[in-house]
C-alpha cells in the first residue's frame, strides 16, 4: 500500500507576518521539515504544495518533495487539489492531508490511524477530546471524488465523504500554530525562521558543509 501524505503550504499567512513552512518549529527544523521528518517516520511519502513563497520555501527544503500549486490565490481546494493530483499521479493507494501549521503531531498517532484505516473506508478524521483534526486520511477513491468536488472550502468537500472519526490521545492533531499569539504561547518567543539548510559541495577534493550566503563556511578535516 503506497501511502503518500500532503503538507498544504501554499497560503499567504499574512497573520504570521513570515511564510509558515519556513517558522522554526524545534531543533531548528522549519514547520515543514519537521513535519516532513515525521510522516517519514510513520512510512509515508511526501508532498509539499506550495505557492506564494514557493522559491523561499524550495531553497529552504531541497531534500522535501514539492508541487506547485499556480492557483493558489483562488481557494485552498485549489491547492489541495493540485496536491492530491500528485499524489494519484504517483500511484498513492492512501492519501493524507495535513495543514503545514500544525506540525507538533506525532509519527506512532500517523502509525495508528494507518492500521485503523480499513479497506472498504472512505478514510479517517482523527479527534482529540472530540475536537476533529489533522490529518485526514484518505482512501483513493474518496481523494478521487475530492478532486472532482466543486466547493470551495476543504471542510465542505469532507462533509460529502464517510469519514469516520478516530479518537486519539495527541493534542498535536488539533494545535494549529497560524498566529504569532499561538507560536508565543507555545515556545515562549516570537515567531522566528529556522536557519537556512547546510549544503555540501566539493572542492579541490574536499567535502565542504556549506549554508546560505553570508553563513560561515567549515571546511572537514583532511584524511
Amino acid at each position: 500500500m503506497k501511502v503518500v501524505a500532503i503538507i498544504l503550504a501554499a497560503g499567504e499567512a499574512r497573520r504570521m507576518g513570515h511564510p509558515k513552512a519556513l517558522i522554526e518549529h524545534e531543533g531548528g527544523k522549519s514547520f515543514l521539515q519537521s513535519l516532513a521528518s515525521t510522516f517519514g517516520k510513520a512510512g509515508c511519502g511526501v508532498l509539499g504544495v506550495i505557492g506564494k513563497d514557493g522559491e523561499a520555501v524550495r531553497e529552504q527544503h531541497p531534500s522535501v518533495e514539492l508541487v506547485e500549486s499556480p492557483r493558489w490565490q483562488e481557494s485552498p481546494m485549489a491547492s489541495i487539489k493540485a496536491g492530491v493530483t500528485a499524489a494519484l499521479e504517483e500511484g498513492a493507494d492512501v492519501v493524507l492531508l495535513h495543514p503545514v501549521d500544525m506540525p507538533a503531531v506525532r509519527a506512532s498517532t500517523l502509525k495508528s490511524l494507518l492500521k485503523a484505516m480499513g479497506e472498504s473506508e472512505e478514510g479517517l478524521r482523527p479527534e482529540f477530546e472530540s475536537a476533529p483534526g489533522y490529518p485526514v486520511v484518505l482512501s483513493r477513491t474518496a481523494a478521487e471524488r475530492l478532486v472532482g468536488s466543486d466547493v470551495a472550502q476543504l471542510d465542505q468537500a469532507l462533509q460529502g465523504l464517510k469519514l469516520r472519526r478516530v479518537s486519539v490521545k495527541d493534542p498535536g492533531v488539533v494545535v494549529n500554530i497560524n498566529t504569532p499569539e499561538t507560536y508565543e504561547r507555545l515556545f515562549g518567543m516570537a515567531p522566528k525562521l529556522a536557519p537556512p539548510p547546510k549544503r555540501r559541495v566539493k572542492k579541490t577534493g574536499q567535502t565542504m558543509p556549506v549554508s546560505s550566503p553570508g553563513m560561515e563556511m567549515s571546511v572537514s578535516p583532511e584524511e
